[in-house]
């Protein structure tokens, strides 16, 4: 019993070292004339099938990869003229070179593939679009947000980046399709092998059926393994933890390693790109300077609180704040010195205001703060605690400097716009009285 255990496993051992065309030829060679035909036809199919996975290693799924970190990289080139024009800083603009070359050069390294024509319109379409984002930012910024065709240059600057990200999509859209093809085609082209092949050694070879029966049933499970979890990477749903597996070093066992190789890549792609989506998401809401919420994150806190008041009846109030006389220090100390205390003057702001407020830069040297569940007697007590705050605080080079306040309490018929400007209003009537003050809109 053990000694023809020891033969099953020797059996075993040199059945998983076969190719899958030697494995075939374990039949009986009685009829090796009359198959012959159709180890030719087995030879040329593997070596479509080898080409189709080596096509898929060595262009498509690079080219997949390329497309989606081409579709980041634009996004990033977005945020960072967003920021730049902000910041209503022109030199920020180049910060989005570097991905801007990063796209040239992914577009460029796959001029030769069989998506030339693709590639060459995407190239064109991107350096359309960068050419006119960096001429618009420019402008904004030099106009201070106005100047006559802002209105048409938008236009035109969201059509060629939705040009643009088309394109992109397009063709990570058609190298997947390709992927799965492949794959698809890689499964039927084999599927169609083995059953062609069972059904000549049956009729030709009755005594071999076992044989051809084990290889089918091995190579057909093996196959679907290997087919369903490449359909799972084209479609997304790869499992990270989990890897295909191989007992053989035949074609398939090749297919596996091949596989298991993309999903460690994968994942590792998977990893950064989820950090950056992270960081993207933080300089998505956070103003770059003072390191609190921009604009864009607080209208949609704004919006959030608006649909509660709507739908629950929770009232909310809206702190717009402005810095006093903040252009001195600019002109006299120089805007480094300015960008300084706006940081400092926002650390003040994080540490006095409550847990469950909201505080971002509204533009320049104003901030706003989102209060919710409070109205406008608690935003009175809060806007009192701040510009106490402000008032005996120390900042660098400046000393001492102040702020003046307008509060809004949200009313049933207000919108995003509406609270602003209310808001607004309350904070200009402070500052005409004198400044170093808090006015309420609601108490006008």
């Amino acid at each position: 019993m053990h000694k023809l255990r020891r033969i099953s496993q020797r059996a075993l051992f040199y059945y998983q070292t076969l190719s899958i065309l030697k494995k075939f030829l374990l039949a009986p060679v009685i009829g090796i004339a009359l198959v012959l035909p159709f180890y030719i036809f087995i030879f040329l199919s593997m070596s479509d099938m080898k080409e189709s996975v080596e096509r898929a290693n060595n262009e498509l799924i690079p080219i997949y990869e390329m497309s989606g970190e081409n579709i980041l990289l634009l996004e990033n080139i977005s945020n960072e003229m967003n920021s730049a024009t902000l910041a209503k800083e022109i030199s920020w603009i180049d910060e989005s070179l570097k991905y801007a070359d990063t796209i040239r050069d992914n577009l460029t390294a796959y001029k030769n593939s069989s998506y030339k024509e693709e590639f060459q319109n995407s190239l064109e379409a991107f350096d359309d679009y960068y050419k006119k984002v960096k001429e618009v930012s420019k402008k904004i910024i030099e106009s201070n947000h106005n100047y006559k065709g802002i209105e048409q240059d938008t236009k035109i600057l969201i059509q060629r980046y939705k040009r643009v990200d088309t394109l992109f999509k397009n063709l990570k859209a058609k190298a997947k399709k390709e992927i799965e093809k492949n794959f698809n085609s890689l499964y039927e082209n084999t599927n169609y092998i083995l059953s062609k092949g069972n059904q000549i050694f049956f009729i030709w070879f009755f005594a071999s059926a076992a044989i051809i029966l084990l290889v089918y049933w091995d190579i057909s499970y093996r196959i679907k393994e290997i087919v369903k979890s490449s359909k799972e990477i084209a479609n997304g749903d790869v499992d990270f933890e989990k890897r295909l597996c191989s007992i053989s070093y035949d074609e398939l066992g090749q297919i596996v390693k091949s596989i298991n190789i993309f999903i460690n890549k994968l994942h590792k792609n998977h990893d950064e790109l989820s950090l950056a989506k992270k960081e993207l998401d933080e300089l998505y809401i956070m103003d770059r300077l003072t390191n609190v919420y921009n604009r864009i994150k607080i209208d949609e806190i704004i919006e959030v609180e608006l649909k509660k008041q709507k739908r629950y009846k929770e009232s909310f109030s809206v702190i717009l704040l402005d810095i006093d006389y903040f252009k001195n220090v600019n002109d006299t100390h120089g805007h480094l010195m300015g960008d300084l205390i706006l940081k400092e003057f926002a650390l003040i702001l994080k540490d006095a205001i409550r847990d469950t407020d909201f505080v971002g830069r509204w533009g320049g040297e104003e901030f706003i703060i989102v209060c919710p569940k409070t109205d406008k007697n608690g935003a009175l007590v809060l806007a009192e605690h701040l510009r106490d705050k402000i008032e005996n605080s120390l900042f660098t080079a400046v000393e001492k400097k102040t702020a003046s306040f307008g509060i809004a309490e949200c009313e049933d018929d207000d919108d995003i716009a509406s609270i602003i400007d209310n808001a607004d209003k309350a904070l200009y009537k402070a500052k005409k009285n004198g400044r170093n003050q808090v006015i309420c809109y609601n108490l006008l």
